[in-house]
């Protein structure tokens, strides 16, 4: 590690932090990030004590940077502001106001879909406490030019022992959810989420819960979803096999196998489609279909 110090002298960035929720009491910590306009982000913090007159960073260089605020609440969640872009050209930056928001969350249930074959018989069921269940972040959004520590803030959460779910301090964007689980003749049936609707709606198509596997889940800051629904059923198989080449042939780098469906009605059912890469020795396996 080579550690060198530049000449130049650095500037002082300042301002104050607040929250909707308690402005007067609340502590912050705020990050300076530099924006990845130049390469790869790096960032430094600071923190401001509940009734204090504001923050300051010292000693910072000439550059673009944001400027963010968080609050941490005891009962798990985070509010966040939006990050504030500053450009630094030899002189201090002071009198920045950042107000925080509450993130996201969304709620749910994971459901178990018994099968009465007879093959399906004594096989070992999923257990919730092995059942991770994460909202992962549209990655178009996460390569925006921002911040990114803020999609590690709402991170992947187990079912309770009824199999209620709750994925909180979700930032704002569009999200897809992906569950795991460890019983082998189990398979993951659907995603559907529950849309929000006014109480005068009349329509049923209104009512009817969204494919949350094949679309996007859109979340504004603030937002309290409900009604995530993931089943597992019970009775998926495996595939095994072998990939042959001819004499003097080498497998390529970054081989995959697909499973397409071929019925015409899960076309658009993106649970029935499988990949898996090949092992080096030309081997196959693919479990939970």
């Amino acid at each position: 590690v080579d550690i060198r110090y530049r000449g130049e002298p650095g500037h002082m960035v300042s301002g104050i932090a607040s929250g909707p929720q308690t402005p007067d009491s609340s502590a912050f910590s705020l990050t300076l990030t530099s924006t990845s306009d130049g390469g790869s982000q790096w960032s430094t913090s600071s923190f401001q004590p509940p009734g204090s007159r504001g923050f300051v960073f010292y000693g910072v260089a000439d550059g673009d940077y944001y400027v963010t605020a968080q609050s941490f609440f005891p009962g798990g969640e985070w509010t966040v502001s939006e990050p504030k872009r500053i450009r630094i050209r030899g002189a201090d930056i002071t009198g920045l106001q950042l107000t925080t928001n509450p993130f996201g969350s969304i709620t749910g249930q994971v459901l178990l879909e018994e099968s009465r074959a007879i093959e399906c018989k004594g096989k070992r069921r999923p257990l919730f406490t092995e059942t991770l269940v994460s909202a992962w972040h549209n990655e178009k959004d996460a390569a925006k030019d921002q911040p990114q520590f803020i999609w590690a803030l709402g991170g992947p959460s187990y079912p309770n022992a009824q199999g209620d779910i709750s994925l909180r301090n979700l930032a704002p964007g569009q999200y897809q959810f992906i569950a795991r689980f460890l019983a082998k003749y189990w398979y993951l049936r659907s995603i559907s989420l529950q849309p929000s609707v006014p109480s005068d709606a009349k329509s049923s198509q209104t009512n009817r819960p969204v494919d949350a596997a094949r679309n996007w889940t859109t979340l504004k800051s603030g937002d309290r979803l409900s009604g995530l629904t993931i089943t597992l059923a019970e009775g998926a198989g495996s595939l095994r096999g072998q990939v042959t080449l001819g004499e003097g042939e080498k497998f390529p780098a970054r081989l995959f196998v697909y499973l397409v469906p071929i019925e015409k009605e899960r076309a658009e059912d993106v649970l029935r489609f499988f990949a898996s890469p090949v092992s080096p020795d030309g081997k196959i396996t693919l479990h939970r279909l």
